[in-house]
């Protein structure tokens, strides 16, 4: 009987000692600390956003060189079962003909992964910014990963932004998830603009096969949009809206570096103040490539969507394509590519369609590594707005083009950092990067080359 007992005993401890050491696995992050500083030189044709109807009144087209400077910082922390980054970035913008025109940007990040258990992983990401430059100029900023119409002329906002996603393995077989997001866009310091609210959730399962899986998803979006304007500029006072998607999905991996999805679904648009609404088909498609060095990515998408900036809801087709790629077997020379194109319908407040809108924007970086704390970058970006509207803060026609040379200082090296969390596309997951376990090798860490 006293064998039985220790024997209990030393199983109890066990199971003690076990449950104490992956609670404290999160906590026992290792922290890694990053300065960096970046500067660029460039040239700009608008540096205003102005329009290009002579009927909107505003200060006149500006021309010239520009120069930016933004020093940074990041903390990341790993542990075996967690991957945390948080960054904080200032930028200010010099418009060396007319200084007063010159603006400042500060943006608070986070992004962290956690893995709770052998079957459910969180996602968090979170974002603070706030900007008084043209909206337009963001010359050092990567592109927006959306192709989204803009204000013209000048503006302040100030924007914060937080997403969730739980990922749970019911088996080897089926998954489900859900998220939920949050976004607050305002103007300050006197910017006339409208004010914009939204909630977002999701809600899926799919079951895998060998290399494809199927399922459905439920998209709800929650909107309400303060101080909006009506086609003709006349105040329109408070909207909302609520938007709700329901798709089928399906996903199919070709090859070790390849791998497609499509969705297909309807939406209900339905606003509140006036009980108009209606339907409209949904779809989208998207083909990618990844592997340890770079990725790549072409989509489509016909889609219902808020643009936060201007307080306006679209019914539009885009198309994008993005992609990193290294150009040398060593990663030091790579290309950096942004580009996308939207053309469609706003909502009015009855919800009919009514303005047309067109965007494009494009931005392509070389990208060099000189030495693993210094890399240059030289970079082109393309902005071309036409639409049908006549009144601000609505989308102007207008177009701008920016060409800029930079260099990035980074210290410690990306090769001492721990890498960002990748989320997998692929049905097998192999494209996920999680530090330790797909770091990749000591040559492509040492030879990364920073997102300039």
């Amino acid at each position: 009987m006293a064998r039985g007992r220790a024997m209990r005993t030393r199983r109890l401890q066990l199971r003690v000692a076990t449950l104490l050491a992956l609670g404290a696995a999160p906590a026992a992050a290792e922290p890694h600390l990053q300065a960096i500083g970046e500067t660029s030189l460039g040239y700009t044709d608008n540096f205003r956003n102005t329009p290009e109807s002579a009927l909107v009144a505003g200060p006149p087209r500006a021309t010239g060189v520009f120069a930016t400077l933004s020093p940074s910082v990041l903390l990341a922390l790993e542990s075996p079962r967690a991957v945390q980054r948080m960054s904080y970035r200032y930028e200010y913008d010099l418009f060396f003909e007319q200084a007063n025109a010159s603006g400042s940007s500060n943006q608070l990040d986070y992004h962290g992964f956690f893995e709770l258990s052998p079957r459910l992983t969180l996602l968090v990401d979170s974002s603070a910014s706030e900007t008084n430059r043209y909206a337009a100029v963001a010359f050092s900023a990567p592109a927006a990963s959306t192709v989204a119409g803009l204000p013209a002329g000048a503006g302040a906002f100030a924007q914060a932004g937080a997403n969730a996603a739980l990922n749970y393995d019911v088996d080897p077989n089926w998954r489900a998830w859900q998220s939920g997001s949050v976004l607050v866009e305002t103007p300050v310091l006197g910017t006339t603009a409208p004010q914009t609210s939204e909630v977002q959730d999701r809600l899926g399962a799919e079951r895998s096969f060998m290399s494809d899986a199927a399922g459905l998803e439920l998209r709800p979006d929650y909107t309400v949009v303060r101080h909006t304007v009506a086609l003709d500029g006349s105040p329109a006072g408070t909207q909302e809206q609520l938007v709700v998607n329901g798709v089928a999905l399906w996903r199919h991996d070709w090859g070790r570096d390849f791998t497609s999805s499509a969705d297909a679904g309807a939406a209900r648009v339905q606003r509140f103040n006036t009980g108009r609404g209606f339907w409209t088909p949904t779809g989208s498609a998207m083909f990618a490539f990844a592997n340890p060095s770079g990725d790549a990515q072409l989509s489509y998408a016909h889609s219902v969507s808020t643009n936060a900036l201007l307080g306006q809801t679209l019914l539009a087709d885009e198309l994008r394509l993005r992609g990193t790629l290294p150009l040398t077997w060593d990663n030091r020379l790579l290309i950096v590519v942004n580009a996308g194109y939207q053309h469609g319908r706003l909502i009015d407040e009855n919800a009919n369609l009514a303005a047309h809108v067109s965007t494009e924007n494009a931005d392509v970086t070389l990208g060099w590594q000189a030495t693993q704390m210094l890399g240059f970058a030289l970079k082109y970006q393309h902005i071309q707005q036409v639409s049908d509207a006549s009144a601000p803060p609505l989308p102007l026609s207008f177009a701008q083009n920016n060409v800029l040379a930079s260099a990035i200082f980074k210290f410690p090296p990306d090769r001492d950092m721990p890498r960002p969390y990748r989320s997998p596309l692929r049905i097998d997951r192999s494209d996920e990067i999680r530090e330790g376990e797909e770091a990749g090798t000591e040559l492509q860490k040492e030879t990364e080359v920073p997102s300039p």
